[in-house]
């Protein structure tokens, strides 16, 4: 999978082998997706594989598939043959919306790449592109002060349970809000029991979780950023959201959460190199932030689908 997912791309960031062998080993205890895993094989060799993901809480409909092939066994038929089944596996399921994403070095058109080529020929289409960015460690926090009545918290870890509901709460308002394009999925509710039983896997996958709040005057959260640092590889490091509510912005709450957050990243993770995460081309106020911290892009992720009902 790793051959085949990093192969003439800058600076890749793959899923590690502890991190996708525990999340396939535990399958059946997570509530919010069945994952299902696939692969050719020549005797003892792995052409290629897939990964079908069956979300069991929302999107009864969709299904995200991941086929990776490395490129010397490209052209044989091996991802014609995994995205066949996994498209009969994603219809028995009632899945009729299948959606993936495909890395792209800088600007390079889709059908400049062997993955574009290949989604495009099997009829799909992108419905949804987002900048890929990558900041070196260590870096530069921005100039920045934290306005008069607000607060910052932070932690390592699971949440602390007395934030769990304020912060499930933000993150169904984060998917709500973020740019998804004509992918024609609906965010997810998210509850504090879930967000608690999310972020324990992730933990149990061995990733390190480091998270900032930003509490209003009124001492309630109402903004907050997250990384995740993975077990394998703890030199790159996924920013994953940063939001700031609606009626808080506009006081660089969102620098704010960043700052306290690498500032925890370092001081936990002293061997992180690399953070990358991604900002969709319409988002000007995140890019914005991301480019006061010194990221830069390094490519662009399409997020194809293919409606196949």
């Amino acid at each position: 999978m790793r051959a085949g997912a990093a192969a003439g791309r800058v600076s890749p960031l793959v899923t590690g082998e502890t991190a996708l062998l525990s999340s396939l080993r535990f399958n059946d205890s997570n509530p919010n997706m069945d994952r299902r895993g696939f692969g050719v094989w020549d005797r003892d060799v792995c052409l290629g594989t897939a990964l079908l993901d069956l979300p069991q809480r929302s999107n009864p409909t969709a299904a995200e598939l991941d086929v990776n092939v490395p490129p010397q066994y490209r052209g044989r038929g091996v991802g014609g043959a995994l995205l066949r089944h996994s498209l009969d596996v994603a219809g028995s399921q009632g899945r009729t919306l299948i959606t993936g994403e495909l890395n792209i070095p800088g600007k390079q058109a889709i059908e400049d790449s062997d993955g574009g080529r290949f989604l495009l020929r099997h009829g799909f289409v992108s419905a949804h592109t987002e900048e890929r960015l990558m900041l070196e460690l260590p870096a530069t926090v921005p100039a920045h002060d934290v306005p008069d009545g607000y607060s910052t918290v932070a932690w390592v870890g699971v949440p602390p349970a007395r934030w769990l509901d304020s912060f499930a709460e933000m993150q169904t308002l984060m998917g709500r809000d973020v740019p998804t394009g004509d992918l024609g999925l609906e965010p997810p509710v998210r509850t504090g029991p879930e967000v608690a039983a999310g972020q324990q896997r992730l933990a149990d996958q061995g990733y390190g979780l480091v998270t900032a709040l930003v509490l209003g005057p009124a001492g309630s959260p109402v903004a907050y950023s997250m990384m995740f640092v993975p077990g394998d590889d703890p030199a790159h490091v996924i920013q994953d959201d940063t939001f700031v509510l609606r009626a808080h912005r506009g006081h660089g709450l969102g620098t704010v959460a960043k700052a306290a957050n690498l500032g925890q990243l370092t001081e936990h993770f002293p061997q992180t190199r690399y953070v990358h995460t991604w900002t969709a081309e319409v988002n000007d106020a995140m890019r914005t932030i991301n480019e006061r911290f010194g990221f830069r892009a390094v490519e662009t992720m399409h997020a194809m689908k293919l409606v196949t009902g």
